[in-house]
């Protein structure tokens, strides 16, 4: 199918192409690669970001569901770091700390929760009255 031929007034392509008046090569030419995908290639860190297992671990008993999300994140940041993708490692380690802190904070109210029904049946033993017939 065609579609004839252009509308008057379309001057059509740029007469010469490269270098004489139309668009040219890029600015930085067709040499090798400068950069790259973030987070792929490039000389990695000195070490691997920390996971931050042991905060979603410990969460697990605080907040189940956002300590498992954790769990899933410190485990991927070895995976990403050992095929390379530096950024990737840092994003999942930053998310699990986040989680980690969130799912500390359920473990403490959880913690004082239980600690203060101990102490409230302590109180409430103590102070029963006593009835002597």
């Amino acid at each position: 199918m065609s579609y004839g031929p252009p509308p008057p007034g379309n001057p059509g392509p740029p007469p010469g192409g490269y270098g004489t008046g139309g668009y040219g090569p890029p600015a930085g030419g067709y040499g090798p690669p400068t950069g790259g995908q973030p987070g792929f290639g490039g000389q990695p860190p000195a070490e691997p970001p920390k996971t931050y297992l042991w905060m979603n671990i410990l969460g697990i008993f605080g907040c189940t569901i956002i300590g498992i999300i954790g769990i899933i994140f410190a485990l991927q940041v070895n995976s990403k770091w050992a095929v390379g993708d530096y950024a990737g490692a840092e994003s999942a380690s930053n998310t699990s700390k986040i989680l980690g802190i969130i799912s500390l904070i359920g473990f403490g109210l959880a913690l004082a929760y239980i600690l203060f029904v101990v102490v409230m049946m302590i109180v409430a033993v103590g102070t029963a009255p006593s009835y002597t017939y």
